[in-house]
């Protein structure tokens, strides 16, 4: 497991293993939002299915990932295979379908494998396209399999960053840029599109240090990916990184942040997009200022359209206290090269 740190592993299966899970066995939950995705503004529908968890999860998890505690390890093949139906009975038809678990569809312990064709099919029944969320190693098993859906299914990986020291010290991901590249690569080859997850500020990062990280990962990645969403932190009950924002070692990013990595990566070839959870609350990202619902609508209504006039047009005067937390945060010692140095 060269991917991992032993000990920051270790810290965080045992916060993940303090909380609570569901007894459960119905879907999550379902909702609606709008993006841009396949050349225009379009509605989408999510449907986050209930299952025994991310298979990662059981051996540590992400520091950031606080998804375990709607996960019921005794759910199976047809407990997921009712969520499906159920949904469908309610919700038939649409242009996008995202379905999301608290890992991986594609992982045959957690979505079981004889099942997961067929629920893309029956998806693809009644919408134009589907978007499922995979770690990179379930889909080299697959390979060959996914022609059948050519053009209407996209893959998501959570990469959260390119740089190998974050992912390691900072996200504990095991697994790394080139993971990404292989599956990227094997999808395109059947003609499956392959979205990018990108993460603004991991633990232990800087603001500046977190924009200067998501901008030269999306820039690397964009190669790789027809899409990419930056993805603020969001800080989830039962995580590290909500043991750090308890104990005052912990911001999430500022709102002037997302905007400045998705103004500097106008340039991609590739939709860029940032649908924030919990934007302008104190546990998402926030200026901490009256501009907030400003700057989060705003952002909103670039992600639906990118016409980039909607942050263009963005002032206000706590511009300055973003500016001077930044350079006062670059001074602070918990960054990532002492968690790194700590480790050898």
């Amino acid at each position: 497991m060269n991917n991992i740190d032993i000990r920051f592993a270790e810290d965080i299966s045992h916060i993940r293993n303090s909380i609570g899970r569901s007894e459960r066995t119905d879907y999550v939950t379902t909702y609606t939002e709008r993006e841009f995705f396949e050349g225009r503004e379009r509605e989408e529908r999510v449907l986050i299915l209930r299952t025994r968890g991310c298979s990662w999860s059981y051996h540590s998890g992400c520091s950031m990932c606080g998804f375990w505690s709607d996960t019921n390890p005794n759910i199976g093949r047809n407990e997921i295979a009712r969520q499906v139906d159920s949904f469908m009975a309610q919700f038939p038809k649409g242009e996008v379908l995202k379905i999301f678990t608290s890992g991986s569809f594609f992982d045959p312990v957690e979505v079981d494998g004889e099942i997961q064709f067929d629920i893309i099919r029956k998806v693809l029944k009644g919408y134009d396209y589907l978007i499922v969320e995979s770690r990179p190693e379930y889909i080299g098993k697959l390979n060959g399999l996914f022609s059948e859906f050519s053009g209407r299914l996209q893959v998501a990986i959570g990469m959260e960053s390119t740089d190998s020291d974050i992912l390691k010290y900072s996200v504990n991901k095991n697994y790394d840029f080139e993971d990404f590249k292989k599956a990227a690569d094997l999808l395109h080859q059947e003609s499956v599109s392959v979205r990018a997850y990108l993460l603004l500020k991991p633990p232990y990062l800087s603001e500046e240090e977190a924009i200067r990280d998501a901008i030269k990962s999306a820039r690397e990645i964009a190669d790789y990916s027809d899409f990419i969403s930056i993805n603020p932190m969001n800080i989830q009950s039962g995580t590290l990184v909500e043991k750090l924002y308890k104990e005052g070692n912990y911001r999430p990013p500022w709102l002037w942040s997302v905007v400045e990595v998705i103004e500097s990566l106008r340039d991609l070839k590739v939709p860029v997009v940032s649908l924030i959870t919990g934007s302008g609350k104190r546990r998402g990202a926030h200026n901490g200022h009256r501009c907030d619902r400003e700057f989060s609508e705003s952002i909103r209504r670039y992600s639906e359209t990118l016409d980039f006039s909607y942050l263009d047009k963005l002032r206000c005067e706590c511009k300055e206290q973003w500016e001077l937390f930044k350079r006062v945060e670059e001074k602070v010692p918990s960054t990532l090269s002492e968690v790194i140095l700590y480790d050898q």
